[in-house]
């Protein structure tokens, strides 16, 4: 929203009264003498988490960047869930809280594959953000080739296969977003025939 609204008063001191029940829970008012609260995970949050390890928290997402930059999805799944315990005012941890930590890891993992996800690795998120401005030389009925589409809208700053990648994905979306058209040529001329395409 351009402009919002204040947080009524009630609200805000509603919010800050189950912080400091929290704050006064963990004892952070001694910190001096005691600087460290121990907890535990149940058997159940235990459980999940072994299944979530196995599985999607250790996954290929499919590059090796995206990989690297979420390589810490485990320790970070364990702090956050503490973080929900404590909220709950709860020094063990229960599948619940695994399963909230888990909306924000998967949140993260959107996030940062929808960032820096390569147009090689993933066409349908290059072709997102060329598609429909990105092919303004397609706009009406303008017909135009890939060395067309690669010279005169992106400078030539991306590969033959990220654009054959992203033409591909856009002729097979349902509905089509764009058409092309195979020229052939003419017998006594080399080379292979031409691809025109054009914005559905």
């Amino acid at each position: 929203m351009p402009f919002p609204k204040p947080t009524p008063e009630a609200t805000v001191d509603s919010l800050a009264r189950r912080i400091l029940k929290v704050l006064e829970f963990v004892g952070a008012d001694q910190h001096a003498g005691r600087d460290r609260v121990r907890m535990e995970l149940s058997a159940q949050a235990q459980w999940r988490y072994s299944q979530l390890y196995r599985s999607e928290l250790n996954g290929d997402v499919g590059s090796d960047l995206v990989n690297a930059m979420l390589e810490r999805r485990a320790p970070m799944l364990l702090r956050l869930a503490m973080m929900c315990a404590l909220t709950d005012l709860r020094l063990k941890v229960d599948i619940a809280h695994i399963e909230a930590a888990m909306a924000w890891i998967r949140y993260a993992t959107a996030s940062v594959r929808y960032v820096f996800v390569s147009a090689a690795d993933k066409p349908r998120w290059h072709s997102r953000s060329i598609w429909p401005t990105g092919f303004w030389l397609l706009q009406g009925t303008r017909w135009a080739t890939r060395s067309e589409i690669s010279t005169d809208c992106f400078k030539g700053r991306i590969t033959k296969a990220q654009i054959d990648a992203c033409l591909d994905h856009l002729l097979t979306a349902t509905p089509p977003k764009i058409c092309v058209q195979v020229i052939q040529r003419s017998v006594d001329a080399p080379g292979s025939q031409t691809r025109i395409y054009r914005l559905v």
